[in-house]
């Protein structure tokens, strides 16, 4: 990893530690929320960069943001009827994995991330946020149009 992608990643982290401690048992709530600014910034700046197009299909814009934020030395994407699941191995970004952090609650920035940076692209205002089912590999749900699954 890179010394800016460490920098990136320490970031979320200290948002992560920042949202557990001033707002308690729904910071994965928050996180969402705040990281879903974010990842709106980072669809923006990969439409610019032309690694994104509004036309791609979600679960290959879910692998560049992967890729390109370096969320994890390994991962998967599945797509079935309705979703697109992420699953990170060997997570670079977990508040809890890489800072040693403990928390009450998840504070996860990717669902958010993923959001943000969905709805930019696509030039939408998704419904929800991805679903984090935390664990030893943990998968994030982000729901699509089932046409583009």
């Amino acid at each position: 990893m890179t010394d800016s992608r460490d920098y990136l990643h320490r970031t979320f982290m200290g948002l992560g530690t920042a949202v557990s401690e001033l707002f308690g048992k729904s910071s994965q709530e928050l996180t969402n929320l705040f990281t879903s600014y974010i990842g709106a910034e980072i669809g923006k700046m990969l439409l610019e960069k032309g690694l994104v197009s509004r036309d791609m299909p979600i679960p290959e814009l879910i692998g560049v943001l992967a890729r390109e934020l370096e969320f994890g030395d390994r991962f998967e994407i599945t797509s079935s009827a309705g979703s697109v699941t992420l699953k990170i191995v060997d997570c670079n970004v977990c508040p809890g994995k890489v800072g040693g952090e403990t928390f009450v609650t998840s504070v996860c920035p990717i669902p958010g991330i993923i959001k943000g940076a969905i709805d930019t692209v696509k030039g939408t205002s998704g419904e929800g946020y991805a679903k984090l089912k935390p664990g030893e590999g943990c998968e994030i749900i982000s729901m699509t149009d089932p046409e583009e699954s």
